[in-house]
């Protein structure tokens, strides 16, 4: 009877903690007032529809599992233009720009700052860059330069490996941002023998990009 009731206890208190509710506050104008827009996690590749959400609302509250956040989702409106990358933190604002949901303003959210960080100082600028070799590659090969082709086609492995470089230094940097947990997860193939999970402040422990990071680590140590 009292391991029936320890049981009862156990699963009750997993009930109330498998999920939380969240707050996202939209900012759109009064025309747009029922619209239908969707939440998507962002992966390399691919896109999950997580959550529907109607506009209107001074505040849309979230029911999801607590380990989720923050993390990199994408926002989008239906039949309007563009979609909006950003970090989702518990109590984010979004101004949305009725042109381009892209251009779309963020707040309140930390890890947010720290993606469009990163962004400015990181990843645009290498894409700039392999963007130019990418071009002058193409170039190269309709003028049949072989040994220009392959010139830029090193460049472009070099600045593959500058990126990883710089994303490391990030994580490094940042041991407790949620943004350092995504990165590494996306990289790890790239990253995996750095160390960096190690690295990683203990706080991060409760999301699910830990637990896979941990996971994937064990098998780094063994070696």
């Amino acid at each position: 009877m009292q391991i029936l009731r320890f049981l009862i206890i156990a699963i009750t208190g997993l009930s109330f903690t498998a999920t939380q509710t969240v707050k996202i506050k939209i900012v759109a104008p009064k025309s747009w007032n029922d619209k239908n827009a969707i939440l998507l996690t962002r992966e390399k590749g691919f896109a999950a529809v997580v959550h529907s959400i109607k506009l209107g609302f001074d505040t849309t509250h979230l029911t999801m599992d607590p380990d989720l956040l923050p993390d990199l989702y994408q926002f989008q409106v239906s039949q309007k233009k563009g979609a909006l990358t950003f970090f989702f933190d518990p109590g984010t604002e979004i101004r949305l720009d009725t042109g381009n949901l892209a251009k779309s303003v963020v707040s309140h959210s930390r890890s947010n700052e720290e993606w469009q960080k990163y962004q400015t100082h990181v990843q645009r600028p290498s894409d700039k860059r392999l963007d130019g070799y990418l071009l002058a590659e193409a170039h190269a090969k309709k003028r049949n330069l072989p040994d220009s082709v392959r010139y830029w086609i090193g460049l472009q492995a070099a600045e593959r490996e500058k990126l990883w470089d710089a994303t490391a230094e990030f994580i490094t940097a940042h041991p407790r941002s949620y943004v350092s947990l995504y990165l590494l997860k996306v990289d790890w193939f790239a990253l995996k023998d750095r160390r960096l999970f190690e690295r990683l402040d203990p706080s991060l422990a409760h999301h699910r990009n830990y637990r896979f990071l941990k996971e994937r680590s064990k098998g780094i140590v063994k070696k």
